[in-house]
């Protein structure tokens, strides 16, 4: 009795399962497009797209993408939120509700506009009467809203009640909820009727969540946490609605499919309600199922015209469910629960008590009932009672006993009833027979002789000796696949790869099909999957490469591959339904075949297969007509009688359009469509967009995969084009004129769409316009007019050429003369100049007894050599305007320079009362010049300003990484600008300044100079002063160092002396910040203790970094013109400055942006807003912590060199320097002048660059490597003290001891004793 309830249990919970498992659902989440998972509403509009409201966004789905709609800038003409609540299609309009208000959306326009920004709170619920009127819930207060005359009525809660839902009966009246009422609206007295309601005991304490109007005398009620409530409007009862599991919880929508079916959506799963049998299923979430519901949160319903479930959840996205998908029933593992054991099913047969035996490759042998739909699964577990391995691919029941052949292990007997392996044949047993242990196939005879087919012949099962017998009239060491005995009794023999085998009985007539390409009507493949004779006796041939039909007249097959329709060319199994038409399994798809041997149909997963490829001779019918095909994710089962064509007829629209690979939006400004491309009767495009695709999509939602286009653009294509199952039609550069795209579809159930045409109108290019026509004739005509005038002024144009020439030759040959004139004049006048010189300077020397006498001779020789400096100029000029200049660069102190010729026009300065401000930095200024060239330059462009200013010259001095700049302004009277080049012409005066004396030739010469230096002198633009700017490169391309002794001592005395200054002078840090509060609280507060320079960006700061002396830089990160990010990037790479610390001051403190300024190179980030102490303690460490490391390394006879370096750059550059100071160290006249050239710098740089990072001048830096080299030695007892003087570069013992007793505080002998 027991065993009896527990089967009828397991009865009743199979039946359950399965009738729940048979509304398999498709989804769709963020990975198919869809802008969140969390859907709250739902709807399809009149057209047929499909919208769906998310957290993130409105949804509109086609089939195919989704399109999101999200917020905007403008919050009146776009969504003002992306949270959407609520969604109603109603007369061609969207009603969107959000949770900042309610929007209309325009298809045509494809704009939102919001309804009334005053009503900005939560949605809830929309809905329409018959009346056409609006109706929707905001923040619990209903709201009615009149298209008609653009009214809204507020039914405000304090006269009205609170609001939680609404609903439209048949007739179009409204019904609304408030928490636990229910109430009518009547259009005659414009007010609410407050409906009793009067519910079961249990249920009185309900709270309304959803109302819903099933039909004209019933009113469903949804509650928190009392299931559902019916009221009974012709009866005026209220009763609950009884549920066979757990009664929903948190209802949250109704939807009704047919007339009695009722779909509801709830916090626990969906329940389905079907009111004729009282019957329902709670379809909740399971993980062992990814055909299940995804998520219990069940929000939203809509049934769509093809009468398909869109069910939109909290946390799974939208699940699909359509009729169609149930007609395949799906058998496929599921953990935990009974289900058939593998994927991978290869056999499928029935035995004679109804059971199903499945063999599978990965998962052993399965039974199952049809009646229970239960499973028992048979696995391998070493025992001699189990099947011997998991790979199944032979099956055949035979009475009580079932014929299990396996993957290279043999040959079972199972007994059906105990389930235990009762024979087991292997090739390893020479008695059995059998020559191979794969087991391919079985196969019986029409006298019931079971055929054991394997990779090593076919064999004959004797059941009198049990044994097996090979067939000798097939090869006996092929490899076939399958065995058939026709309606005619012949055997055929299909192979792995050697053809079809041919054997007639009664005849002992053998014939062998082998494919031949040179054949057409030979078999299409050697490998054959599988025999099939159908009722019409036709036999049919499954290969690797397409379907066979053999006709036995001729002998010979017709061929049917993708070419014909079939989806793949791979053909597995074949089976006959009651209709005659065939069913074919391939690695594409299951397919229909016509009995006219034309028409095809194919399922994919999009019909609802498990998966497309299916698998080799795993194909069974059932006597009432199910069909049964294993694949590899399973197994399926369906009976063509069952099958529901869908009649819907689907519009199609355009749904995209796409110029340039680019999608193109109507509210786009530069759009050329200003509606939906949906609703567009023309396009209208430009010449240059004539390159573009159009997507279009039919809008049915089952397998919309496998629907198939066609379209025609007119002018272009007058028959219809196929496109397949390509929604994507691509046109490029279409030229010029008028079109018409049309295009149409099919669908798997083979309706045709409506076709759907659109205008398109390619404009010519503006050459080829009406416009450029009538611009072609006014030009031809002008041209006609343009060749009469020039035939009639031809003659006088030749004549004006000829004058015209004969004036610029005449001009060129006074202008030679005049220069040759002054030439001439100049080298005559050089002689006698020189004689009245050399006698005024002796003249000069002797002493008068009158003062008159030296004063009349000092003003001589000054006019003297005034003159003598005009003639020399004019010499010059003549030198650079034939090319005979020859320039000699070498390394000069351009600010030395600048101060002498300063002092040299100093007397002339105070003469005429001139303020001269001078700005040469701190830092001299060294480049590559030809120094007395350099000085003509200068001293015109002094001389100049000095002479036509009025109050004020200012002359500045700086440079950068390349070049110098120096820029001299006045006060004088304006250049006129468009005469900036004219002024450095020869021989040109500006009219203005005409008064003052002067040759012309001047700024002609510094103009020509400059450029033999490979620079530049200009005239800058500006409204106040005369601007010239002069820039040089520090390098040239031929230099030469010269060095006399005198030099080196003034070098070397300048040094000490800068040296000693320093030591006195305060640090000197440059503050760069743009904000001038900053700016100058930053700088009174470091003033006290630092000499500070100050600069608003990065620029500027590297132009005061390469003219000053900087120990320290405090920087903002953001700066106009150039960050402080960069500007730390510029100082760390360059080698002059890298040594430089810099502190970066930002308001920005994400460790992202500490990174990002400390992987440039910065010593240290502080973050705004900061402690004025913590950075005075921040500039002290750094200055100060880098005086110590020199004066450890200065001191400390082991310490390397690289301890110096602060950063990448600078230890590259120490390194080079140690290694080469060390290469050359044996020799004692190693001098800086030597290094720099090793170094490839100049000298003045080289001692810049070591002075600031180890405040050592060069040669001091030589003398400490050369005793840290001795240091290392002396601890290697190998040398005596004279050979490492020696070797280190000292002359003498005596010199190398003292000078290590003066560095190291030590001598030698000390030093060695300490280190044992």
């Amino acid at each position: 009795m027991r065993k009896f309830f527990l089967f009828k249990f397991l009865f009743l919970f199979s039946i359950n399962f399965i009738q729940a498992q048979e509304y398999y659902f498709k989804h769709f989440r963020v990975e198919e497009g869809l802008s969140n998972n969390t859907v709250i509403a739902s709807t399809q509009d009149e057209d047929g797209f499909m919208w769906f409201g998310t957290k993130d966004g409105l949804n509109r789905f086609d089939g195919y993408r989704f399109k999101t709609y999200r917020s905007q800038s403008d919050p009146i003409r776009s969504l003002g939120s992306n949270y959407i609540q609520s969604i109603h299609a109603f007369n061609g309009i969207i009603w969107v509700g959000t949770d900042k208000g309610l929007y209309q959306y325009s298809k045509k326009t494809d704009q939102f506009t919001v309804l009334n920004e005053a009503i900005n709170d939560r949605i809830n619920d929309i809905n329409h009467d018959k009346k056409g009127n609006i109706w929707f819930v905001s923040g619990n207060i209903l709201y009615k809203y009149s298209p008609s005359n653009k009214e809204t009525k507020t039914f405000n809660p304090n006269k009205f009640f609170i609001t939680t839902s609404i609903s439209k009966d048949e007739n179009g009246e409204i019904w609304a909820s408030s928490l636990n009422k229910l109430y009518h609206y009547s259009e005659e007295s414009l007010s609410f009727e407050n409906i009793a309601l009067n519910p079961p005991g249990n249920k009185a304490n309900f709270r309304i969540t959803a109302i819903y109007a099933f039909d004209k005398n019933t009113i469903l009620i949804g509650t928190q946490d009392h299931g559902v409530l019916v009221y009974d409007r012709k009866n005026k009862t209220t009763t609950a609605l009884e549920f066979s599991s757990k009664e929903p919880v948190f209802v949250r929508q109704f939807r009704k499919r047919g007339n009695n079916e009722l779909w509801i959506a709830s916090e626990s799963g969906v329940y389905i309600y079907d009111f004729r049998t009282k019957k329902n299923v709670n379809l909740r979430k399971n993980y062992n199922d990814p055909y299940a519901i995804s998520d219990n949160a069940a929000y939203s319903i809509t049934i769509d015209k093809e009468n398909g479930i869109w069910i939109g959840t909290y946390f799974g996205g939208i699940n699909y469910h359509q009729k169609q998908y149930t007609q395949f029933k799906k058998y496929f593992p599921q953990k935990g629960q009974n289900s058939i054991s593998g994927s991978a099913v290869r056999e499928i047969h029935k035995d004679d008590y109804g059971d199903l035996w499945i063999g599978t490759e990965d998962a052993g042998l399965n039974r199952f009932n049809p009646k229970t739909q239960l499973f028992t699964a048979y696995l391998p577990n070493g025992s001699r009672n189990s099947v011997s391995y998991y790979n199944i691919h032979a099956l055949m029941p035979r009475k009580n006993k079932i014929w299990v052949g396996t993957f290279e292990h043999g040959l079972d007997v199972l007994d059906r009833n105990s389930g235990a392996v009762i024979k087991h044949y292997s090739s390893n047993d020479p008695s059995t027979g059998l020559h191979s242990n794969f087991i391919f196939s079985f196969a019986e005879t029409k006298k019931n002789e079971l055929i054991v087919i394997t990779t090593m012949g076919l064999y004959s099962y004797n059941e009198q000796h049990d044994n097996f017998e090979i067939l000798k009239t097939f090869p006996e060491t092929t490899h076939y696949t399958n065995f058939k005995e026709d309606s005619d009794g012949n055997f055929w023999a299909g192979s792995y790869r050697d053809g079809l085998f041919f054997y007639n009985s009664k005849t002992h007539k053998k014939e062998v099909f082998i494919y031949d390409y040179k054949n057409a009507r030979g078999i299409s493949n050697n490998t054959i999957n599988s025999i099939f004779e159908d009722s019409h006796k036709n036999l049919w041939f499954a290969t690797e490469n397409g379907l066979n039909l053999f006709d036995k007249k001729t002998r010979t097959f017709t061929k049917f591959t993708t070419k014909n329709g079939l989806p793949s060319n791979v053909v597995y199994s074949i089976l006959e339904d009651d209709a005659h038409n065939l069913w074919m399994t391939t690695s594409k798809g299951l397919m229909k075949f016509g009995q006219d041997h034309k028409s095809i149909k194919i399922y994919t997963t999009a019909n609802g297969l498990l998966s497309d490829q299916f698998n080799y001779s795993s194909a069974f019918k059932d006597a009432n007509g199910d069909m049964y095909f294993g694949n590899l994710n399973g197994l399926i089962s369906f009976n063509p009688k069952n099958f529901i064509k869908n009649k819907y007829t689907p519009s199609i629209f355009i749904t995209n359009l796409q110029i340039n690979n680019k999608d193109i939006d109507a509210n786009e400004s530069d759009s050329p469509i200003k509606q939906s491309i949906s609703h567009l009767d023309e396009l209208e495009l430009n010449n240059d967009q004539s390159s573009f695709n159009l997507e279009f999509a039919s809008l049915n939602y089952t397998a919309p995969e496998l629907t198939e286009y066609w379209y025609k653009l007119e002018n272009v294509n007058n028959d219809w084009v196929y496109l397949g199952r390509n929604n994507k039609v691509f046109f490029t550069e279409l030229a010029p004129g008028d079109y018409v795209f049309k295009v149409k579809s099919l669908n798997s159930f083979g309706v045709w769409s409506k076709e759907v045409e659109l205008k398109i109108v390619i404009l010519p290019p503006f050459w080829a316009s009406s416009y450029a026509y009538f611009f072609y004739f006014l030009l031809i005509c002008g041209s006609f007019y343009y060749i009469i005038r020039y035939s009639q002024n031809l003659t006088q144009i030749k004549n004006n050429r000829k004058i015209k020439h004969l004036n610029d030759e005449k001009e060129k040959e006074i202008y030679q003369a005049k220069i040759d004139f002054f030439t001439n004049v100049a080298h005559e006048i050089r002689t006698p100049l020189t004689l009245i010189k050399g006698p005024l300077e002796k003249l000069l020397a002797m002493e008068y007894q009158s003062t008159e006498v030296p004063q009349n001779l000092s003003i001589m020789k000054k006019n003297t050599s005034r003159l003598l400096k005009l003639v020399n100029e004019l010499l010059d000029f003549r030198k650079s305007e034939i090319g005979g200049l020859k320039l000699t660069f070498v390394e000069a102190n351009i600010s030395s320079i600048v101060r002498n010729l300063h002092l040299r026009f100093t007397p002339l300065i105070e003469e005429r009362g001139i303020d001269f401000e001078l700005e040469l930095g701190e830092k001299d200024i060294f480049a590559f010049v030809d120094k007395e060239a350099f000085k003509k330059i200068l001293s015109n462009l002094i001389s100049n300003a000095i002479k036509y200013s009025k109050e004020k010259v200012s002359l500045t001095l700086y440079r950068d990484d390349k070049k110098l700049t120096l820029v001299v302004k006045n006060d004088g009277n304006l250049i006129p600008f468009q005469l900036k080049d004219k002024i450095f012409e020869p021989f040109f005066r500006v009219d203005n300044m005409d008064n003052t004396s002067g040759t012309g030739i001047g700024l002609s010469l510094a103009h020509s100079l400059s450029q033999l230096h490979n620079g530049n002198l200009q005239l800058i633009a500006d409204q106040k002063l005369n601007i010239f700017e002069l820039t040089v490169p520090l390098h040239q391309e031929e230099e030469f160092m010269l060095y006399t002794d005198s030099e080196k001592e003034l070098n070397q005395s300048e040094t000490e002396k800068t040296e000693l200054e320093t030591k006195l002078e305060k640090p000197q840090i440059l503050v760069v910040e743009d904000n001038l509060d900053l700016l100058s609280f930053v700088t009174s507060e470091l003033a006290s203790t630092y000499s500070i320079l100050k600069a608003e960006n990065g620029e500027d700061a590297l132009k005061v970094i390469h003219n000053q002396n900087i120990q320290l830089v405090i920087s903002d990160v953001s700066m106009p013109v150039m960050d402080g990010i960069t500007m730390c990037k510029e100082i760390k790479t360059n080698l002059e400055t890298s040594h430089i610390p810099v502190i970066l001051l930002t308001a920005k403190n994400s460790l992202k942006s500490q990174i990002d300024g400390l992987e440039v190179g910065a010593d240290a980030y502080i973050a705004k807003p900061f402690s004025m102490d913590y950075l005075k303690v921040q500039a002290n460490n750094l200055i100060e912590n880098r005086k110590q490391i020199m004066n450890y390394y200065a001191s400390s006879p082991l310490s390397h060199i690289k301890s110096i370096a602060h950063n990448k750059t600078d230890e590259k550059f120490l390194k080079k320097l140690d290694d080469e100071i060390l290469r050359n160290i044996t020799d004692p006249d190693l001098s800086v002048e030597s290094l720099a050239e090793i170094m490839n710098m100049s000298r003045s740089t080289l001692y810049r660059k070591i002075k600031d990072l180890s405040n050592l001048s060069p040669n001091e830096l030589i003398n400490i490597v050369r005793l840290k080299r001795a240091a290392e030695l002396l601890l290697n007892e190998n040398y005596k003290m004279y050979e490492i003087a020696e070797m280190v570069g000292y002359k003498s013992q005596t010199s190398f001891g003292r000078n290590f007793q003066k560095h190291f505080s030590m001598s030698p002998s000390d030093y060695i004793a300490m280190n044992k």
